[in-house]
């Protein structure tokens, strides 16, 4: 085996150039397939990871899929505002374990500002019971400290000890800001992979002292808030809860199973995935007719070359398994390009993704699917080289030393 492997790699570098051009379209069309793939996995992973151990959410009347986006991947605003006193009950109820507030709509050069309690840093962690980790500072514990995100830290240059100003809206321009009440970094959160990386993170009553002077009270005022975020104990619990908080009419609520509701967004985008997965699955197939093509036609070129391995004994299995060596040969160094390419070049382009989404790819490795891929393109890859081979193979039976053309 390893012989006929030699003579195969042999054979194609002797067609070097033909081989080259083979190896390049191959090589393209696995990095998309694969690119694909990598990037859908991914998000789909990142999306969930940004809920963390949040097991419902709430807020006033409106639809699941917006309170979602606004809370938690802070697309869209949320315009009625939830009656504090909401936050009170259902902290007392027995089955939640945590119930984080949450005041949105100001921001800071575009980034969004979120006002919470202490709290959200010891419930929000990777894991129940586990903190969020700063890479420098600590949370905020007063009304003129600010916690920034890591990718908020860099994007606005801040480190601890700076000053920064809020800005009333959500644009990346805003007409008014709260100089009046600057506030202090007091700390720096590590890098997390989730939107939590381009939050700048205050306390309510910060936002409450920045809006004084404009009228507050509204919707991020000391009465009223956005959101809250409830963790529960069993976490089964949930579905009920939902469903009892989401007949409430006094004030009306919407309550939203954020794993529920995220698979339900990602569904609605699924077939615009399909729709790549399949276009880089066709540019797949065409790669690999371009190489059964060119396998073909280097075949009466090849006559004098299988007609001496005929006559130094190669049996016609002998030969239909070289040629189908060097397709397989030929998919497999594609295949291991095309990984290279793709995970090469996500791992320099991780930034500039995180920096536009607020996702980052969590397992940079293959993956399952991955695997899967390859393993039907070398299956496609050996049927798109049986034919060349067992038409060469079947030649070099009747074909002499001297061929004729």
């Amino acid at each position: 085996m390893s012989a006929l492997l030699r003579l195969a790699a042999a054979s194609l570098l002797a067609r070097r150039r033909t081989t080259g051009l083979m190896l390049l379209a191959l090589t393209l069309s696995c990095a998309l397939l694969f690119g694909v793939e990598k990037l859908r996995s991914e998000m789909r992973a990142s999306a969930y990871a940004a809920i963390g151990s949040v097991d419902l959410i709430v807020g006033a009347r409106t639809a699941p899929e917006q309170l979602l986006l606004a809370t938690v991947f802070h697309y869209g605003a949320l315009s009625t505002p939830l009656p504090r006193a909401v936050e009170t009950r259902l902290a007392a109820h027995p089955a939640v374990r945590f119930a984080l507030p949450l005041s949105l709509g100001d921001s800071v050069a575009g980034l969004p500002v979120v006002g919470t309690v202490p709290a959200y840093f010891a419930q929000l962690g990777p894991a129940p019971e586990v903190p969020l980790a700063f890479q420098a500072g600590r949370p905020f514990e007063g009304d003129e400290e600010v916690v920034l995100g890591a990718e908020a830290a860099r994007r606005l240059g801040k480190g601890l000890g700076d000053a920064l100003t809020l800005s009333h809206g959500l644009g990346s321009q805003s007409f008014l800001e709260h100089g009046d009440h600057p506030l202090r970094v007091i700390g720096i959160l590590a890098p997390t992979g989730t939107p939590l990386d381009q939050r700048i993170l205050v306390s309510l009553e910060a936002l409450h002292a920045a809006h004084e002077g404009i009228g507050g009270g509204g919707e991020e005022g000391e009465e009223n808030i956005s959101a809250l975020l409830l963790g529960l104990a069993p976490r089964a619990a949930a579905l009920g809860l939902a469903a009892q908080l989401n007949r409430s009419e006094d004030p009306p609520l919407t309550a939203a199973l954020p794993a529920l509701t995220l698979a339900g967004l990602l569904r609605w985008l699924g077939a615009g995935e399909a729709v790549l997965q399949v276009l880089s699955i066709f540019v797949m197939v065409v790669a690999l007719a371009g190489m059964l093509a060119m396998m073909l036609a280097s075949l009466e070129q090849r006559r004098r070359e299988m007609a001496v391995l005929r006559a130094l004994g190669a049996g016609f299995g002998t030969l239909l398994a070289l040629l189908l060596a060097e397709a397989l040969l030929l998919t497999g160094a594609a295949l291991v390009l095309g990984l290279g390419l793709v995970h090469g070049g996500l791992a320099l382009a991780r930034p500039a993704l995180q920096s536009a989404t607020g996702l980052a790819l969590q397992d940079p490795g293959p993956t399952a699917g991955e695997g899967l891929l390859a393993l039907c393109a070398v299956a496609l890859a050996a049927l798109a080289g049986l034919l060349p081979a067992w038409l060469a193979a079947r030649r070099a039976l009747v074909d002499g030393l001297s061929p004729q053309s």
